[in-house]
């Protein structure tokens, strides 16, 4: 440092004395030693004889509830399947529907997955639905409702036959074909519906043509006038998009259009009264027309008593 001048006043700086800084001092909490290192090793032997005693309770408790399941459950005669019992009416028989299940009397009812047996009877194209019932003494109730045939149905395309042919196939209320192995006099009264344009034939699957459910529409209210004394239908022909034939006994072909059922029903209704009336023995008849329905018979027509309406074509003619 430079001295002070002479004759100046001011004092000479000293030198600031410098800090002693405090050293660190690191404490190991973790000390290693062999008396440590002793206690460490024991408590780890201490942690693992516990830990192996709750290991070998724990497979003890679960051997023994295992052996207790299996000796009082599973192998209990009293939860054995003994019997079936099957409620349904329709095509397939009581042994069609227990085969389909897969059971046999070695099935414990506790351990049996009802959905998959469900599931399983449901898959038969015959059934619409099935509820399965356990009662734990022996006994499985097998509630099972069948798709009911109302009608045979042909077409060419899907290789679908008359009824005895040997490749018939019925039809239900819904339009899903019914697979027949057994054919029965109520099944062969049934009606026949020929569709050659039938876009799908899928077992147990119902139709997505418009036709064909209003041919089994139009089926069902001709079934209703069964009791009135009128033909019974025998088959119904779908020829076209827009028009059903309906084909009765005695020779007898209505035709109808494929909209406006209702309407041409009562027109229906109205020209059979009157040919029921007067012994009228009608062939065709088209209700496709709204105004002048065209009408056919297999004989002459007594007409006497009517009103008939002159057109005026048939009055300049005369």
């Amino acid at each position: 440092m430079p001295a002070p001048k002479k004759g100046s006043k001011t004092s000479p700086k000293r030198p600031a004395p410098k800090r002693k800084v405090p050293s660190s001092h690191v404490i190991d909490y973790h000390p290693e030693s062999p008396v440590i290192r002793e206690h460490e090793a024991e408590e780890r032997r201490r942690h693992g004889f516990r830990t192996a005693m709750w290991m070998i309770a724990a497979m003890i408790v679960i051997g023994l509830g295992w052996v207790t399941w299996h000796e009082a459950l599973e192998k209990n005669s009293q939860f054995m399947l003994r019997e079936v019992k099957v409620n349904t009416v329709g095509v397939l028989t009581r042994e069609q529907i227990v085969a389909a299940t897969g059971l046999t009397t070695a099935t414990n009812l506790l351990t049996m997955n009802l959905r998959e047996v469900r599931a399983k009877i449901e898959r038969l194209p015959q059934v619409k639905s099935a509820v399965i019932q356990r009662d734990y003494h022996g006994r499985l109730n097998l509630d099972v409702q069948q798709r009911m045939p109302v009608a045979w149905i042909e077409c060419a395309k899907w290789d679908l036959r008359e009824p005895l042919s040997g490749k018939g196939c019925l039809l239900d209320a819904e339009g899903a074909p019914v697979p027949c192995d057994v054919i029965t006099r109520q099944y062969l009264a049934l009606p026949r519906i020929q569709f050659p344009g039938l876009s799908r034939a899928v077992a147990g699957e119902p139709s997505p043509d418009l036709q064909l459910h209003m041919a089994l529409k139009l089926m069902r209210a001709m079934h209703e006038r069964d009791e009135d004394g009128h033909a019974r239908l025998e088959r119904i022909e779908i020829p076209n998009a827009w028009s059903l034939v309906a084909h009765f006994e005695g020779d007898t072909r209505i035709t109808f259009g494929v909209d406006d059922l209702e309407p041409q029903l009562v027109r229906f209704d109205r020209v059979l009264k009157e040919a029921r009336a007067r012994a009228w023995r009608v062939a065709t008849l088209n209700l496709l027309s709204r105004i002048n329905t065209p009408v056919t018979f297999h004989e002459t027509p007594d007409v006497s008593g009517l009103a008939l309406v002159v057109t005026e074509s048939s009055s300049t003619a005369r």
